[in-house]
């Protein structure tokens, strides 16, 4: 990896806006399941930083990486190509939680963009069909990924920060539809 690919990539500051360029490209996923992709990635993976912000994980790819992956609006992934702007951490975070998760280092920049889409599609199913599918969520008890899932727990912070969590069908029927932690949105509060 070369100093220049570094310094296009990283701020002079703990957090800054940063454009994609002839260097790098980017591929960011929900962070929920993006965690599957990432163990899916094992020791393969490159530099990858989370956004707790926007709620995602953010893998850093070779320029042109993703150019031939379908677009995939359902499951709430964003392509950063040539031109496009995206928040990076510097090397040592930010307060406002952006970090690296793996650090961009000279041996490890890249996750490669194919093995990248491979973790994808066997966290999310096929990319080609993504589009005529529900999106994918995890469920806060299992930890598996669902497209049939029900909303359990929804939270909104002053600042307008929102999370919203899901249970798949078994779990919410084990807990009878809405006991304890659960939230059943249905019922006026």
């Amino acid at each position: 990896m070369s100093g220049h690919v570094l310094a296009s990539l990283l701020p002079k500051q703990p957090l800054d806006l940063m454009r994609a360029d002839q260097n790098w490209n980017a591929v960011a996923t929900p962070d929920d399941w993006g965690r599957h992709v990432m163990d899916a990635l094992g020791d393969s993976t490159g530099a990858v930083f989370e956004d707790p912000v926007l709620q995602q994980l953010v893998w850093i790819i070779p320029p042109g990486g993703a150019d031939a992956w379908p677009a995939a609006p359902a499951l709430g992934m964003t392509f950063y190509r040539a031109g496009d702007r995206l928040t990076v951490p510097g090397l040592d975070g930010d307060r406002g939680g952006t970090r690296w998760i793996h650090p961009p280092e000279t041996d490890r920049l890249f996750t490669d963009a194919d093995a990248l889409r491979r973790a994808v599609e066997s966290v999310v199913g096929p990319l080609d069909e993504a589009a005529d599918l529900a999106p994918v969520r995890v469920c806060r008890s299992c930890a598996t990924t669902t497209r049939d899932h029900v909303v359990i727990d929804a939270w909104e912070s002053s600042n307008g920060l929102r999370r919203v969590s899901w249970a798949c069908p078994p779990c919410w029927r084990d807990t009878g539809g809405s006991s304890g932690h659960l939230l059943d949105l249905r019922k006026p509060r």
